[in-house]
Formats: C-alpha cells, sequence, structure tokens
C-alpha cells in the first residue's frame, strides 16, 4: 500500500516539519528537550512542530522516566505517521520507509525492551552535542554485538556506549570490553563510553579497561550527574601511568577522538513488518511504571526474597504507598511475586520479571533464569531445590539474608532521618567478591556500601556472621582482611578508606571477637564489630560499634571515626590528634 498524502496536508507541511519527521523517524521515544539538543534547534520550534503533528494524529507521546532519569514526554509516531512520514520523505511504500529508519515493529520492539538505557543514551547525546546553529547529531543503536548505541556528532566525532545493567554480569561486560579492545583500531568509534551501574562496578570496568589497554575508554556511574552535567568529574579514564583519574563530559568532547572510519554492525536480519505503536506502548512495563517502582524492582533484583518491612525501611515511604507500587508491580505488570503468609511476605520476580530485565540489559534469558527463577526443578541426586542459585541460596540461608537487607534497610532509614547523613549507595552479596594481591587472595564480604554519617564519608564493608562464634572461627573470619588491609587494594578501592563492619549474633560473641584481635599482633586495622541486640538499641549510627584495632575498645559512632584515620603505610588506625 503507498502513502499518499492528503493534498491539505502536503500543502501546509514546511520543510521544517520534514527535517523533525526525519529526526524523529531516526530516533524514536526522545523527548523534546534531547531532540532540540541533538538535531541543534531552538526548542521551542520542537516543542511547537511536535505539539502540531500530535494534533493532527501523527505523533504521540508517553510518559517515561527511571531510577535516575525523571519522567519525561516522549514522542513516536502513529500508525497514521508512520503513512504521513513515508509520504513526505519520498518513500512509495511504508514498507520502503519503514526498511530505511528504526521505526519497524521489530526495532521499536527492541527500542521499547530496552527503553531505559534507551533514554539513558539519549541525554548521554544530547550532553555531547552542540545544540546550536543546526549542527545535528546522530543516534545509532545496536540490536547484538559490543555496542548498545553509537553517537556521533556533527563534526565527526564518534562515541561508543556500553551500557552494564543490574541484571548484566560483570564477566558479560568484560567480554564486550574484550571485543572491542580486539576490534580492529579503525572499526570503532573514536572514544568508548562505558556505563556502570554502581561505584564499585565502575572501579572494576575502569581496571578492566587498564588492563586491555582500550585508548580513549572512560567508565562513570549511570546517573544524572554523569549524564546531564558537562563539568562534574564523573567519569574515570585509568592508564598505567597516571593511574585513575576523574574527567568531565566536557574534557572528554574537547579531546575526543576524530572519526577512524565508517562504523558500521553486522548485516541484520532484512524483516521489518509495519508497526503498531500505541499498542506496544500500552503494553510495556517500562511505560507503565513509575520511576519509584522501578527502584522498587531493582531493590527486589538485588535482593530476591526480601521481606516487605525492609523495602518499606529501605524506599522510606508510608505502608500504602509500598503497597500500591507492589499493586502495580504483582497485579498490574506481573514482574513481582510475594511469597509466605500474611506478616511474612517476601517478594522475588517472576518469570515476566527475569524476562523484563533481561531485555532491558541485553543479558541472556537462560542466564537470568539461573539466577532468579523461584521455579522448583529436580538436580541430579534426585532433590528438589530452585532453579536460580540467588533464591536457593537464600533458601538455604534465610536469616543470614534477612539479616544484611535488615542491616541495609535500617542503615537507609537511620541515615535518612539524621542530618548531613545518607546511604549513597550498596552493593548486594553476589556482586560483592574482591580479588586484590593478583588474584592470589580474595574478599567476599555481604554487601559493600558507601554511607555519609554527620557528614563524614564512609566507604564500608558488611560482614554478617552467625556462624563464627569460637577463636578458631573467628580467627578465619577475620584473616582474609588481614590480608585485604596488608595490600594495596584499600587505597584504590574506596577513599578516604574503607573499614569492615562485623554484625555478629550476641554480646557474648561480640567478646570473643575483641580478645581474639586483641592477642593478634597485625589486628590494627580498621574493623568494628557489633550484635543485633546493640544496634537495634542504640542504633546502626548510634555508640554501637568496638574498635578492634584498640587494645582497651569503647563502643564508637560511625560518625567517630572522623578521630581516626588510616596509616597505609604502617597499616594501622591512628588517632587524628595524635599526627604532628
Amino acid at each position: 500500500m503507498t502513502a499518499t498524502l492528503p493534498v491539505c496536508y502536503a500543502r501546509r507541511m514546511s520543510v521544517s516539519d520534514r527535517e523533525l519527521l526525519h529526526h524523529l523517524s531516526l530516533m524514536p521515544f526522545t523527548d523534546t528537550a534531547e531532540l532540540a539538543m541533538i538535531t541543534g534547534e531552538a526548542h521551542v520550534a520542537i516543542h511547537r512542530g511536535l505539539a502540531g503533528m500530535m494534533a493532527d494524529g501523527i505523533v504521540e507521546r508517553v510518559g517515561h522516566g527511571t531510577a535516575h532519569l525523571p519522567t519525561s514526554r516522549r514522542y513516536y509516531l502513529t500508525r497514521k505517521g508512520v503513512g504521513e512520514a513515508a509520504g513526505v520523505l519520498g518513500f512509495d511504500t511504508p514498507s520502503d520507509y519503514v526498511r530505511a529508519y528504526p521505526v519497524s515493529r521489530e526495532w521499536l520492539a527492541l527500542l521499547v525492551r530496552r527503553m531505559d538505557a534507551v533514554a539513558t543514551v539519549y541525554r548521554l547525546a544530547a550532553s555531547l552535542s552542540p545544540g546550536t546553529d543546526g549542527r545535528c547529531s546522530q543516534v545509532d543503536f545496536h540490536r547484538r554485538g559490543r555496542f548498545d548505541a553509537v553517537i556521533t556528532l556533527h563534526d565527526g566525532l564518534t562515541f561508543g556506549v556500553v551500557r552494564q545493567g543490574p541484571a548484566l554480569r560483570r564477566r558479560s561486560l568484560y567480554d564486550r570490553l574484550r571485543a572491542i579492545a580486539e576490534y580492529g583500531y579503525r572499526r570503532r568509534p573514536g572514544t568508548v563510553l562505558v556505563l556502570a551501574p554502581s561505584v564499585w562496578e565502575q572501579r572494576f570496568a575502569t581496571r578492566f579497561c587498564e588492563r586491555l589497554n582500550i585508548d580513549d575508554c572512560y567508565v562513570a556511574v549511570e546517573s544524572r550527574d554523569s549524564l546531564e552535567d558537562w563539568n562534574s568529574n564523573a567519569w574515570r579514564y585509568a592508564s598505567w601511568l597516571f593511574g585513575s583519574l576523574p574527567y568531565s563530559l566536557e574534557f572528554i568532547r574537547t579531546r575526543g577522538s576524530p572519526n577512524r572510519g565508517p562504523f558500521t554492525e553486522p548485516p541484520e536480519r532484512k524483516r521489518a513488518s509495519l508497526p503498531d505503536a500505541q499498542r506496544m506502548v500500552q503494553a510495556a512495563p517500562t511505560f507503565g511504571l513509575t520511576s519509584s517502582e522501578k527502584r522498587t524492582l531493582d531493590l527486589i533484583t538485588d535482593h530476591p526474597m526480601i521481606p516487605r518491612e525492609h523495602l518499606e525501611r529501605w524506599l522510606g515511604v508510608t505502608e500504602g504507598r509500598v503497597s500500591q507500587m507492589l499493586r502495580n508491580l504483582v497485579r498490574t505488570w506481573g514482574l513481582v511475586e510475594g511469597h509466605g503468609k500474611q506478616g511474612d511476605i517476601r517478594y522475588t520476580l517472576t518469570e515476566e520479571g527475569i524476562r523484563y530485565v533481561t531485555h532491558r540489559d541485553r543479558a541472556q534469558l537462560p542466564t537470568t533464569r539461573g539466577i532468579w527463577s523461584a521455579e522448583l526443578t529436580t538436580d541430579k541426586h534426585g532433590r528438589r531445590r530452585h532453579l536460580g542459585h540467588r533464591i536457593e541460596t537464600w533458601a538455604r540461608q534465610t536469616r543470614h539474608a534477612d539479616g544484611v537487607t535488615w542491616f541495609l534497610s535500617e542503615l537507609a532509614a537511620e541515615a535518612r532521618a539524621t542530618a548531613d547523613s545518607q546511604l549513597t549507595w550498596s552493593v548486594p552479596t553476589a556482586k560483592t567478591d574482591r580479588a586484590f594481591n593478583w588474584g592470589e587472595s580474595a574478599i567476599a564480604p555481604d554487601a559493600v556500601g558507601h554511607l555519609i554519617a554527620d557528614g563524614l564519608h564512609i566507604p564500608f564493608y558488611l560482614e554478617h556472621e552467625l556462624r563464627a562464634r569460637h577463636p578458631k572461627g573467628v580467627l578465619a573470619r577475620l584473616r582474609p582482611y588481614t590480608d585485604y588491609y596488608h595490600s594495596n587494594a584499600p587505597e584504590t578501592d574506596m577513599t578516604p578508606f574503607p573499614v569492615t563492619l562485623f554484625v555478629v549474633a550476641n554480646e557474648e560473641v561480640e567478646e570473643t571477637y575483641a580478645r581474639t584481635a586483641s592477642r593478634m599482633n597485625l589486628m590494627t586495622l580498621p574493623i568494628l564489630v557489633s550484635c543485633a541486640g546493640t544496634l537495634t538499641r542504640n542504633g546502626l549510627l548510634g555508640r554501637s560499634w568496638r574498635p578492634l584495632w584498640a587494645s582497651r575498645p569503647r563502643r564508637l559512632a560511625l560518625s567517630g571515626l572522623r578521630a581516626y584515620r588510616w596509616d597505609s603505610l604502617r597499616h594501622r588506625m591512628r588517632p587524628v590528634e595524635g599526627e604532628t
């Protein structure tokens, strides 16, 4: 079927409208601010043009937000708009048009599934673009391969974007980076931009890029600052000569590598069906979920089988608001399911939820099902077990897993209620392993995080220990951290210095830790211990912690660490007032 424009509409279609249809066809689901910056046009002109097209039924818009970007209105072509655009842009049929632009049903299905990543790329492209005088940038999304997208600026500078979503394993990211390093130098974008889900993953990715010697590779945490702030030194570049240094988008833009020749993806499949974008948008959870609901989904993904009360404390919202968000996640979209009886309900991903996070983060479905699936299966010995190893681990160590989420949720709640305090980020147990001494030694804490307590920055490792109760077991639990703090790893991992927090069962076990540490010659390290009862009475930020580096340890608050400093040369904690 050939798209024929009505004569009246063809006569009043201006050149700017034609350009707007061209850009919207190249970049579906952009908002007006991003489209203005990427095309170098005035925001008011973009807004006015899209408003007119909406009135004619050619364009529609939908709200979309992520955990790190606010909700905005994103525009796409309707079924009528596809036919109108085909005629205006000079195609004989809409089928020819959808083969030339990423607006086919197959392409839109891909973009909708990855919409959170798509929004991130658009925002990054807008920040890198000059945004004036019609100097137009281009964004090309990739269906598969090393890059999620390639941003090409008006002057030929190219930026390949690699995003590590929360559901993508570190190993999978490294496979892509290794493939980029092995790519022909002139066959890849001039600059590589890697987006990590946390500061912890950012440091690992930066070091990996350094080892691979990937030229012009910058790594940042996926956040609003790194995507929008032109002067924020949120991007890190590592070299063997200068180490890991922070840079801004302004620096990256001005020092960007020139075009290394045309970069093309491998040949794609030829199928291109006419889309019904409105229907696809209405059926997509990514548009139906709010930013806070997506944050809740990320928490459930990081901590499967998390109790409801821990979610409430962590999110810092009312019980009614938690019920509303969970109702949308459970009943409306079917991404989350509850397990247990009234009063002890835990939440985890459904099969549909696993597919959602898999597509969102470009992961592999068999891998993600092997991590999060609560489906029961039978192992080779005939025993019943959960298909997902994270769920099976929770089933074997329920008390331990609950202790970790209790600590993190209480820490977030207490910090929220205290002035100048905040739990800025935390990493779940599955991603906390840290190898050091050239991989010969390793620590595997139950959580890693960064806390601000009364203005003091405190990076920490959490060990929720329920089994080591006697001196021999305590010694075995402390020894890996003794090796860690006597290596060079703490200096590069987290500044000013990372502390280790041991949470044990009761005060008797706590005393065992203190006595065992006092007999260790090397125990001059930033390790503190407390028990659940003391933490409940005094609070996690209160005077609940016994420092193991002191001969007569008195309980101190975490903010009391400002009275000490880590001497990396002698590997010991020293009072600040003792410095000369």
